[in-house]
């Protein structure tokens, strides 16, 4: 008999239209801007929990910088978020994977031109970063999404992607977004530790696969 994912705490995956995206241009290392054209995909509307991900894996030792159920997970590695994806797909009888960065800051902007999807005003409405976390995780959707439903886009917690680490311009369909191909993995989206000033929809980070932190999780994502 198979496996029904109703019995497991379940991810929402939100739809998100075809578009194209302006990339980069925030930092050195996102330079130059580019425009990148992004198909049909779903991500979920939250980084995965920390009861989400111990469905999968019971033994994963919760971190005090996220103690809650619905906190994000944290302290998972490139390697233990593709583990995920892959049970998720056998439960759910869905494919599943992570989502590549151009995906993610298509998602981030939300069909903005600017860099943040918030005012200044209103940014501890949206974000949970160094200025307003007093060094915890609470759980992200009680911030305001950003204008594509989504929450925790900025702050929260570094979120991987299926993405290789690479100067751009990069295009997600050159087959280095293959999660078997070695190399750092690009993160998105800063975390509860980063600085307010930092916090950018084209902040990207470069990271070992098997490096484990605790202000590092994941969300999923799936072809239409």
């Amino acid at each position: 008999m198979r496996e029904s994912y109703t019995r497991y705490p379940r991810a929402i995956l939100w739809l998100l239209r075809e578009g194209t995206v302006t990339i980069g241009g925030s930092t050195p290392d996102s330079r130059p801007e580019f425009a990148a054209e992004v198909r049909p995909f779903y991500i979920s509307k939250t980084p995965i929990s920390n009861v989400q991900y111990e469905a999968y894996d019971p033994e994963h030792p919760r971190s005090a910088a996220s103690p809650h159920d619905d906190g994000p997970v944290v302290g998972v590695a490139f390697r233990d978020a593709l583990g995920y994806c892959d049970w998720y797909a056998r439960v759910s009888r869905k494919p599943m994977r992570l989502p590549t960065e151009v995906e993610w800051e298509l998602a981030c902007r939300a069909g903005r031109q600017g860099r943040r999807f918030f005012s200044d005003a209103l940014a501890d409405l949206y974000v949970c970063d160094a200025e307003n976390s007093s060094g915890v995780l609470e759980p992200l959707q009680a911030n305001k999404p950003n204008p594509f439903g989504l929450h925790g886009m900025l702050g929260g917690v570094w979120e991987w992607t299926g993405s290789l680490y690479r100067p751009y311009p990069v295009n997600d369909g050159d087959g280095r977004d293959d999660p078997s191909v070695p190399g750092r993995r690009v993160l998105r989206g800063g975390s509860f530790r980063t600085p307010r000033a930092d916090l950018d929809c084209g902040v990207r980070r470069a990271e070992d696969p098997d490096a484990r932190h605790d202000d590092v999780g994941f969300r999923i994502a799936r072809s239409l």
